[in-house]
């Protein structure tokens, strides 16, 4: 299987058995430094919203990045507003 990649992920049909779930994506951008992750993990949990799968996305050539944060449909206005207070940059 590991051979092969990831072609063992498409039999499995959503997160722990369960059926496939939509998730809304709540886009960060990030600079790349030490910590930035951590620390947005951690604002999440602060605010109380579980981030159900994260992707990364680096700027080529910048010191920057986006980070997209899959989180369930109704928790993605709570974290939207406790990140932009903690002073993240939001994009849509």
């Amino acid at each position: 299987m590991l051979r092969r990649g990831n072609a063992g992920q498409t039999r499995v049909p959503g997160k722990h058995g369960s059926a496939p779930a939509a998730y809304e994506i709540v886009a960060v951008l990030i600079n790349d430094q030490p910590g930035q992750l951590a620390r947005i993990f951690g604002d999440a949990d602060r605010a109380g919203v579980n981030i159900e799968d994260v992707r990364i996305e680096h700027a080529t050539g910048q010191q920057a990045g986006l980070v997209q944060l899959m989180v369930e449909p109704k928790a993605a206005p709570v974290l939207s507003a406790a990140l932009r207070e903690r002073g993240w940059s939001i994009r849509q």
